[in-house]
């Protein structure tokens, strides 16, 4: 059962890449996965003590890191376990305080080198992720995975890292000679290992915060590595390993992605979102997500909107905005025409998106396009949500139709949940410049309303409404940073809202 546990997170959770005349190891998993007849990754054989010795450890204040210095498995120096240990707290300090997620659960006995975790670490073994225990593989090209040891208890999770970022070691002791290299930045992360270890942090532990939420064992979201994918670009904006994977052909839906990594790029929409709506609004998404986990990303996102949005916006707007800023990558980037500042300073090496000249005759959801028309005349396709007229060149000379489609015509979303069970304010701290609307509830039995109150206790607001609703306040008068004061009504106790920004 493990083996194929393993199998499943190395698919959603490792991050890999191919080479030239070779397969990557993240699809042979999935190969193997879907025909269990085909021959197997692991070799026979293979007894994981004859390839070290001595296993040390190092603590941080929220990690326990265990490596060996002898065989296949051997870090590349002392400066590597320094360099990681200093990478994990600051990636944890990024994903719980500025990200806002929950925090992580690690396991109490690690998977590779068999040791006891000391309560409250979380553990991280460092080995040649091609060699680990019972999975031996022949094309290990993977930088991390994120797994629960024991499948009864699946948030409690543990991270492998890779030793050297060199593949090609065996069970028989041979140590790892061919480099791992970036295909499209063109830096080999055997001797860069400080850029691809920082990044690898950072992306694999926000899927160890994932799993606080979300039973990936039953369910499966293409949001994991986009999300993943966008944190790490956000951590370690040096690394840009994120470009590697991004696309240049659009009108490939999220809700079925067939290109390699396709959910890697999009890590350009996390960003987007993270730049509308501030660093906390994934901890939101994946809030609904354990509430709702049948449920697509999209659902979730067009909840979040709804809530969250601003006046007036929906979720199918901001998905075609998404769509209308990415087209000026590369080239294009020179042509931006908005007043504002782009949300990646990256889009000038992003790759260039096709345009296309054939109209598709129907939009799959979750998609957007590009598509040129004889004499600027609008597509007629089925199903759009989104339509704009693009300008770009050197002189607005050249033209081209962002066409995007979020959800289904019509969809109505489940109704929202707030995070909270009891009563209180959301968000909290509240910045209305970033969020213009601030959402009270679930209203308690018995309770007729709100009232919203400043420091001094000036009445701001008062809504009526009945128990069970949710409330939602938007100023005409944007409050100054400070503490306000709400309660229910018609007895309730003060509570503070912090306004900050």
């Amino acid at each position: 059962m493990l083996r194929i546990i393993l199998f499943i997170l190395a698919l959603f959770f490792s991050q890999s890449f191919g080479l030239e005349n070779m397969r990557c190891g993240t699809l042979l998993f999935a190969e193997n996965l879907k025909n269990p007849q085909k021959k197997m990754l692991a070799k026979n054989g293979c007894t994981p003590e004859n390839l070290y010795t001595d296993v040390y450890s190092k603590e941080t204040a929220n990690f326990i890191i265990y490596y060996t210095k002898s065989g296949p498995h051997k870090i590349k120096s002392n400066e590597y376990i320094d360099s990681l240990a200093s990478y994990l707290e600051q990636a944890y300090s990024l994903h719980k305080n500025t990200l806002g997620m929950k925090d992580i659960s690690g396991t109490d006995f690690t998977y590779h080198y068999r040791k006891n975790v000391p309560k409250g670490l979380y553990p991280i073994e460092i080995i040649d992720t091609g060699l680990l225990r019972d999975e031996e593989g022949k094309y290990p090209t993977t930088y991390g995975l994120t797994f629960p040891p024991k499948t009864s208890r699946p948030k409690e999770t543990e991270i492998v890292i890779e030793n050297d970022f060199a593949y090609g070691a065996n069970c028989f002791g041979d140590t790892s000679r061919t480099h791992f290299k970036s295909e499209e930045t063109k830096v080999d992360y055997y001797y860069e290992w400080k850029l691809i270890l920082k990044a690898t942090v950072f992306h694999e532990l926000y899927h160890a915060f994932q799993t606080t939420y979300f039973n990936w064992l039953k369910y499966d979201t293409f949001w994991m590595e986009a999300s993943a994918t966008g944190v790490e670009e956000i951590g370690v904006p040096e690394a840009n390993d994120y470009i590697n994977y991004l696309s240049s052909k659009p009108g490939q839906s999220m809700e079925n992605i067939l290109e390699e990594y396709g959910e890697y790029g999009y890590a350009t929409l996390y960003l987007f979102l993270s730049s509308e709506y501030g660093r906390k609004f994934d901890s939101y998404i994946w809030d609904y997500f354990s509430k709702f986990p049948e449920e697509t990303f999209a659902e979730q996102l067009v909840r979040y909107v709804n809530s969250y949005g601003k006046e007036g916006e929906d979720a199918e707007d901001l998905f075609h905005k998404y769509a209308t800023h990415i087209f000026y990558s590369r080239s294009r980037a020179a042509s931006w025409p908005y007043p504002y500042e782009p949300f990646s300073d990256d889009m000038p090496i992003w790759p260039n998106w096709t345009i296309n000249t054939d109209i598709p005759p129907y939009l799959p959801i979750g998609t957007f396009n590009f598509i040129r028309t004889p004499n600027d005349v609008a597509p007629n396709t089925d199903s759009v949500t989104g339509i704009s007229l693009l300008k770009f060149g050197k002189n607005n000379d050249s033209t081209v139709w962002a066409l995007s489609r979020l959800l289904e015509k019509g969809h109505i979303p489940r109704p929202f949940v707030p995070p909270f069970k009891e009563f209180a304010a959301f968000p909290n701290p509240w910045n209305p410049k970033r969020f213009e609307k601030v959402n009270f509830g679930p209203l308690p039995e018995k309770s007729t309303g709100v009232e919203i109150r400043s420091s001094n206790g000036a009445l701001l607001k008062r809504i009526d409404r009945e128990a069970g609703d949710i409330l939602t306040w938007q100023p005409e008068k944007i409050p100054a940073p400070g503490i306000l004061y709400y309660r229910t009504l018609p007895y309730g106790k003060n509570k503070v809202l912090i306004v900050q920004y």
